[in-house]
């Protein structure tokens, strides 16, 4: 509704008001309904997915967050990862970034709880 807005020849301040507006009421009544609603935060939420699993590359997920292969070493590179064995996670954060999770091979396993997001941890397969 607000790219029609952006997009009428003259449209009027009322118009343009009237839409926002429409915008804010449906943004507060989903926000109240992920609050009291269980369901609803698995129906509109999205869960991250997980590009790598350790040293396995999950390419169903890389696929559907539109990365490469070599977009994902570049990323490992930008994380100065120097061995694949490093690599514990590395999951598309819902806000586009992309977070690299690494150790020393002999540390400790990844705390779960890191990705875990909007209740949820990152999907694993596309499904």
């Amino acid at each position: 509704m607000l790219a029609s807005v952006t997009f009428w020849q003259k449209p009027t301040l009322l118009e343009g008001a009237v839409t926002m507006g429409m915008l804010f009421t449906l943004q507060f009544v989903v926000g109240n309904l992920r609050k009291r609603v269980p369901g609803v935060t698995r129906l509109v939420d999205t869960r991250p997915p997980l590009l790598m699993d350790g040293t396995e590359v999950l390419a169903a997920n890389l696929r559907r967050a539109n990365m490469t292969e070599a977009d994902l070493r570049a990323k490992l590179r930008q994380a100065n990862v120097t061995r694949l064995e490093q690599v514990r996670a590395i999951v598309m954060e819902l806000t586009g970034d992309v977070s690299v999770l690494h150790a020393p091979p002999d540390a400790p396993p990844i705390d779960k709880s890191l990705l875990a997001g909007g209740g949820t941890g990152p999907d694993r397969e596309s499904g």
